[in-house]
């Protein structure tokens, strides 16, 4: 799995989050286990 370009990571354990900056191979870990990629906020409707 490779990382992708501005997306944001967490971790489960700590919660610390990283964003990418540069895209690669390899994955994001923290505290001994892979890190989730978090997904958008929707944004709020312009009504």
């Amino acid at each position: 799995m490779a990382n992708d370009l501005g997306k944001r990571y967490a971790c489960a354990a700590c919660g610390t989050e990283v964003l990418c900056t540069k895209p690669g191979v390899g994955e994001a870990t923290c505290c001994g286990q892979l890190m989730e990629a978090k997904q958008p906020k929707p944004l709020p409707s312009a009504d």
